[in-house]
């Protein structure tokens, strides 16, 4: 079987953990792993668990050859997502994802409503469909990722960081010089743009399926918006959160918003924040997604308590 990279994070020692306190599951993004939430784990982690995985195809986890299928490269990290949720002996969660993470965890959701606890999208990728005259409705991808892209586009989406062998982390380095910015209040080197390169110096995987998954440039093949409109359970509660720097486009949000009144469905913009909202805005992110999960504990122990009351 495929196997699951996990970062576990404890509770503080004292807190009392029950079923009213269901665990925090976080999904990166493309290119990512566990490790990109380190300015958010220890916040996250004050009164439940924290799971923070590499997904299937990514990091220290398994490195499938995905299906050049959209649909089935989709269900390989969901029915991956599953199992890991099945060995862990997990009843529910929330799940978080970011970008491509989102993608993957509303994709989970739709599957498998009644395993997820509040859905929190986090500038999630993938969301709406490609308009007929997409050229005039471009998304402003990143610079980096827009040359990248045109020039490997024939080849796996970050060939060029291993064509240059030992020159690979320099590239990082180069292309990207935001990583070391946006973490420079936990690490003063190159951990981060090295830590990176080490997640995709490897052979590809996850970045085979992404290409799948996507239509040049940041367009998915089977959008999500769609699907959650159409499909998701009305007591799955959301929480979409955007960075207002972000090349993604919040629209999506508000068009769930609106077709959900009679669900909870919560739309953040963050001021001055990018794509990467958890490490622009670490302290602000932290503070939303502690919200989420005390939203979560309060609701079920006041089930709980219901169901009590009507036994009694």
């Amino acid at each position: 079987g495929l196997s699951i990279s996990t970062v576990t994070v404890q509770a503080k020692e004292g807190v009392r953990m029950d079923i009213n306190h269901p665990p925090l599951v976080l999904l990166h993004g493309f290119a990512g792993g566990a490790g990109i939430w380190c300015k958010n784990l220890d916040a996250l982690a004050a009164d439940r668990v924290v799971y923070a995985i590499d997904m299937v195809g990514f990091g220290r986890s398994s490195r499938p050859v995905f299906s050049s299928d959209a649909a089935e490269a989709e269900e390989l990290f969901v029915t991956s997502l599953e199992s890991w949720r099945r060995a862990m002996s997990l009843p529910s969660f929330i799940l978080a994802g970011h970008s491509l993470g989102g993608f993957i965890a509303g994709s989970y959701a739709l599957r498998h409503p009644g395993r997820v606890e509040h859905l929190l999208l986090v500038d999630c990728w993938g969301m709406p469909e490609r308009p007929e005259n997409h050229e005039e409705h471009r998304i402003k991808l990143p610079s980096w990722v827009r040359m990248l892209g045109t020039v490997v586009n024939a080849f796996s989406p970050l060939c060029g960081i291993r064509a240059v062998g030992p020159f690979g982390a320099l590239a990082v380095r180069t292309l990207r010089p935001d990583l070391k910015k946006k973490y420079s209040d936990m690490f003063d080197d190159n951990t981060i743009p090295n830590y990176i390169y080490h997640l995709n110096a490897q052979p590809p995987s996850g970045e085979m399926a992404m290409k799948h998954l996507s239509i040049p440039f940041g367009w998915a093949k089977c959008p999500l918006l769609p699907r959650l409109l159409q499909h998701l359970d009305a007591d799955l509660p959301m929480t979409l959160l955007f960075g207002q720097r972000s090349w993604i486009d919040c629209r999506s949000g508000y068009t769930l918003k609106e077709a959900r009144p009679e669900s909870y469905v919560d739309v953040r913009i963050l001021d001055r924040a990018g794509h990467h909202i958890y490490s622009d805005r670490s302290d602000t992110f932290n503070e939303i997604a502690v919200e989420v999960c005390a939203r979560v504990t309060d609701h079920l122990t006041s089930s709980a308590e219901e169901e009590d009351d009507e036994e009694g």
